[in-house]
């Protein structure tokens, strides 16, 4: 839980809950192994395993009984049996209620068995009293194992020994024999040279089992040396059912020979494969010094099974067997302890019973790691002579070095018990197998497994009620060496299976915090019972390997039936208690009260230590906060202009109660606790509307102590200026912190704030609505909109374009008025205003803001006004002016049209007065300037009788000063014939090279016949009186800022004024 409160009372409540840290009690005892096992027992008492700790020569492990009341711990003695010899009593605890019962286990009792030595455990069940004597489980161990064992002697009787030799081999083989009295061991002899003689086979030994009779009676055959030929008829005569070979005896052939094989029609190799395949271990002694050269020394090693070095005997002469007779045996019993290819030796010599522990109804079950070379399993103890082994089954090679028993729960439904057993190394990744009692035999019900190699997923479990009826309802199951690369250890929750079938899965995963990869988490898991008062069960979980081993354990609560939060509550470090713990968590054990106050305690195991954390009173905050009236009356908060009114809102109630959730033994009158509570209006605003009238602020601090009473302040409340927004509810935050007082009648505990208490509350005191007696509003809206007078839109025209727009309410109160316009896309909100002639004393405020383009055929924009946010009163009237901008380019056709609408949060329909629209015509306007340069012809001297036509011209400039590029005609009138006499003739118009451009003419009549009459009021010659040439020439485009030049060149004849009396004025050609 990350606590980023800068109060030092809110920094220490966070880091507290639930479990108290100020006075935990440390119980230390200077025992080797002290702390790593514990139990809650009856009373008020701990039991602590200190399974290290050497006791005596051959005795290992010790139990503590602590006591809560005179915080010390005592040995528990009792008669510890001779055959226990190094136990390490204490390595796994386990306790049961009802009636109180306590079963500590030494899982490592070395037995040894001739040259052996096997690994067993004894567990000892105590009642309430731990000062008798315990019953034991097992009540003795097992008798040391007897392998069957069916050893062939095949002897060598060739001509080559002589008599005394013979007979010294005779007393070594009954010698042999002897050693083999007590054991399961059969025997049975056949001699050989060239011819073969069975002397005994196994079933005549069984019926007369005395070496030295039996051997006593062979005689020596003599002749040549069959040594391949003989092993193969031992492999196939006496290793036979029929001569008393037993199925699952281990098969020993012992050959003894003076010499290599002669003229044997059979080589080694047709005979060896056989051997091997039967499963017949040889060994082979050679006698004399006819076995100092290497082929003969070969033969030797191809005889004997691999490897050769634990199977050949080389002696000089038949005297010296004596001295290897002791080899040979303790060769022989070490094939005790091995695997052949149809059984394993290892049953449950090596089991380590009671490596885990749990107490059942039917009674103690112990784990089984080593059973069947470390399959695992566990023994159900119901009484001295009912043993049950449990596992998944004897044959599963898959179960190979499981470890099945490494960890034992008992789970409990509907008065169903069932088992759990953990085997963290089953195939590397872990396994957790579920066993339910079918007919009297336990069988594997479902199982789940791990999913990363080396995690040891089962190493840890612990069986939850969460809801406290008695049925188990899921199963923490832990991994404590799962790596990721940040933190190590996980916890599966696992709910258990609703039906017979269903396949048992982990619902969620628990983590410890980031930075500690090493930390193990879940290597141990305890209920913790119900510490918060939610009535769910809390678990804790212990992480010794945090720190660098100092540890850490977190606590985590229940959050439903099946259920348990991802996110711990606590975590509670070693060192924070005391900087000389190590392995702080390596063992827990919750859910009793040992310290009498009502609560659950926690037992915490470190090394040499452990430490009782105690849980503390959960107490929670009621607030009510009412406001008196319930609303802020309109006259208040109403103002027809912007000024200070100091006007009084009202009051609130505000009042706190503390509730207890948790159920203890301590009186109401021992809860104490200081609350600090902040109040605040209007957070969050950057002006509040309301303030206290005692602080003259819109926040107040207060501190009180509190018991289980609810304790009340009443607070007046003030509208200091005009509220401008008076729909939404002044709001009147609360929050608080809690710090809990020590009780001195139970070792100063401190109650603590539940962690998910609420901590933030916020009462609404809204403003009184002009609604009417049923409380909605329902507005009557209409608008109405004129363009000022003005009768055409000119495009260019720097002048603004003003909408003057009307909007009245006839009904109540509109909340979220709006008026939004609906307008071509050149045109641009610039600002809006209150028209002049507003008449209301009324303070309005209007927004305005352009929105995006609309969809379809034509584009339109549109711009929204909001009036009087949030709301416009009834009965009531505004004018604006909302000014746009209208591009210079923009081009809006021949109409403008400009539609509005006005809507409202009343949600009332629309109407033909709620929407508005209106055209006007729109122009655009032009700025071209055509000017005559100083280029162009001005005048021509000429006489009265020159008859020679002059070249003239005219050249123009044109400029586009507007903002629109536009395409343009340029048109000349030039009079060409006055009274069919040619006036200019040879026209030409030439353009600047940059314009585009396309000329045609036509000719044009004059409209006057009498032109004499004509020059004589006026002396031009004109298109009126000429016959002109009219030459029109298009240019499609004239871009802004852009101009060019144009030249009209011709020739002017003079011929027509001798025509004409008086001073003539010639026009020239016209645009």
């Amino acid at each position: 839980m990350t606590c980023r409160v800068l109060l030092l009372t809110a920094l220490a409540l966070c880091r507290a809950f639930n479990l108290d840290t100020e006075n935990p009690m440390t119980f230390q005892e200077n025992a080797r192994g002290f702390g790593q096992s514990v139990v809650q027992f009856e009373g008020s008492r701990i039991v602590v395993g200190a399974p290290q700790e050497i006791k005596a020569d051959n005795q290992t492990g010790g139990l503590y009984q602590c006591e809560i009341n005179t915080r010390k711990c005592e040995p528990i003695h009792f008669q510890v049996p001779l055959e226990a010899v190094n136990m390490s009593l204490g390595l796994s605890l386990a306790t049961a209620i009802n009636p109180s019962q306590l079963l500590a286990c030494g899982p490592t009792v070395h037995q040894t068995c001739k040259e052996n030595t096997y690994v067993n455990g004894f567990c000892f069940l105590f009642g309430s009293n731990l000062l008798q004597q315990p019953q034991r489980f097992p009540e003795a161990l097992r008798e040391c194992p007897q392998q069957e064992s069916d050893i062939a002697f095949l002897i060598d009787g060739s001509g080559s020994i002589n008599e005394n030799d013979f007979r010294k081999m005779k007393d070594f083989v009954s010698t042999v024999m002897d050693q083999f009295k007590k054991s399961k061991t059969l025997f049975s002899l056949m001699q050989y040279s060239n011819d073969f003689q069975t002397h005994f086979t196994f079933n005549y030994f069984k019926t007369n089992p005395n070496p030295r009779f039996l051997v006593n009676q062979i005689r020596q055959l003599h002749g040549t040396t069959y040594t391949a030929t003989g092993i193969r008829k031992v492999v196939r005569e006496l290793f036979q059912s029929a001569n008393g070979a037993r199925e699952n005896a281990v098969k020993i052939l012992v050959v003894i020979t003076d010499g290599e094989k002669y003229q044997d029609p059979l080589n080694y190799e047709d005979v060896i494969p056989e051997a091997d395949r039967k499963g017949v271990i040889r060994y082979v002694i050679g006698v004399g010094g006819a076995f100092n050269n290497d082929r003969s020394r070969e033969e030797l090693n191809t005889i004997a099974s691999k490897p050769a070095r634990d199977h050949v005997f080389r002696v000089n002469n038949f005297e010296a067997l004596k001295t290897i007779q002791n080899q040979l045996q303790e060769k022989i019993f070490a094939i005790e302890g091995t695997q052949t290819g149809s059984t394993s030796s290892f049953e449950h010599e090596m089991s380590q019973e009671g490596f885990s522990a749990a107490i059942t109804s039917n009674g103690p079950l112990l784990g089984s790691v080593g059973s069947f070379d470390w399959a695992g399993g566990a023994f159900l103890h119901r009484s001295k002579n009912e043993i049950t082994f449990i596992n998944t089954t004897r044959v599963d090679s898959d179960m190979n070095d499981a470890y099945l028993g490494y960890a034992s729960a008992v789970i409990l439904r509907n008065r169903v018990q069932s088992l759990v057993l953990g085997a963290p190394r089953y195939q590397h990744i872990g396994l957790v197998a579920m066993f339910r009692q079918n007919a009297g035999a336990w069988e594997t019900n479902t199982i789940i497994k791990g999913n990363q190699i080396g995690s040891y997923f089962g190493a840890s479990l612990c069986s939850v009620d969460m809801d406290g009826d008695g049925n188990t309802n899921l199963v923490l199951i832990g991994a404590p060496h799962f790596y990721e690369q940040t933190r190590g250890g996980q916890v599966s929750v696992c709910p258990l299976p609703k039906g017979q079938r269903a396949r048992w899965r982990c619902e969620a995963v628990l983590h410890g915090e980031q930075g500690h990869p090493w930390g193990r988490f879940g290597a141990a898991l305890t209920v913790l019972g119900d510490v918060n008062g939610d009535k769910l069960t809390d678990v804790a979980i212990g992480a010794p390997g945090e720190q660098e081993n100092r540890g850490a354990i977190y606590i985590f609560h229940g959050i439903s039936v099946f259920g348990i939060s991802s996110s711990h509550s606590q975590r509670i470090t070693g060192s924070q208690l005391s900087p000389q713990l190590q392995y702080f968590g390596q063992s827990l054990s919750g859910g009793q009260d040992l310290t009498m106050d009502g609560l659950a305690d926690l037992a915490v195991g470190a090394q040499g230590h452990i430490l009782l954390l105690r849980s503390q009173p959960v107490l929670r905050v009621v607030v009510t906060m009412e406001f008196t009236p319930k609303e802020v009356a309109r006259d208040v908060f109403e103002c027809h202009e912007q000024v200070v009114t100091s006007k009084a809102a009202g009051e609130v109630r505000v009042c706190l109660l503390v509730r207890k959730s948790t159920r203890d033994r301590l009186n109401d009158g021992e809860i104490q606790s200081i609350i600090t509570y902040d109040l605040a209006l209007d957070p969050g605003r950057p002006r509040s509307r309301a303030i206290f009238v005692e602080t003259k602020n819109s926040t107040r601090r207060q501190t009180q102590t509190f018991g289980l009473r609810q304790k009340c302040e009443t607070l007046k409340l003030s509208l200091p200026v005009c509220v401008e927004d008076s729909v939404s509810p002044i709001a009147l935050r609360l929050n608080y912190t809690l710090v809990g007082m020590p009780s001195s009648s139970f070792g100063n505990l401190r109650p603590v704030l539940a962690v998910d208490a609420q901590r933030l509350f916020t009462a609404l005191f809204p403003f009184e609505k002009n609604c009417g007696d049923d409380n909605i509003c329902q507005d009557d809206l209409s608008l109405t909109f004129s363009f000022m007078n003005l009768d055409t839109l000119v495009v260019g025209d720097p002048q603004d374009f003003i909408v003057t727009l009307t909007v009245r309410n006839e009904g109540e109160d509109s909340y979220g008025t709006q008026v939004t316009f609906y307008h071509p896309s050149g045109l641009f909100f610039r600002k809006v205003s209150a028209a002049q002639n507003q008449h209301s004393q009324r303070y309005w405020r209007l927004s305005c803001d352009s929105g995006s383009s609309t969809e379809g055929p034509v584009a339109l924009k549109s711009t929204s006004c909001i009036i009087n946010h949030p709301i416009f009163p009834g009965n009531s009237e505004v004018t604006f002016n909302v000014t746009f901008n209208v591009e210079p380019d923009a081009f809006l056709g021949n109409q403008l049209l400009l539609k509005a609408n006005v809507t409202s949060e009343n949600n009332m329909p629309r109407t033909n007065k709620t929407e508005f629209q209106l055209q006007l015509p729109v122009k655009y306007a032009v700025v071209t300037v055509v000017t005559s340069t100083e280029v162009s012809t001005k005048y021509l001297n000429f006489t009265a009788s020159e008859k020679t036509s002059h070249v003239i011209q005219h050249q123009y400039q044109f400029n586009n000063l507007g903002q629109r590029s536009l395409p343009i005609n340029v048109t000349f009138w030039v009079p060409v014939q006055l009274n069919h006499v040619t006036v200019w003739d040879h026209l030409e118009v030439i353009f600047s090279q940059n314009v585009s451009s396309a000329c045609h003419t036509d000719k044009r009549l004059p409209t006057h016949s009498d032109f004499q009459a004509v020059l004589k009021k006026t002396p031009v010659v004109n298109c009126s009186i000429a016959v002109c040439q009219i030459i029109q020439c298009e240019i499609p485009f004239f871009g802004i800022q852009e101009d060019f030049n144009v030249v009209l060149k011709g020739n002017l004849s003079f011929d027509w004024y001798i025509k004409v009396y008086g001073i003539l004025r010639l026009c020239g050609a016209q645009m």
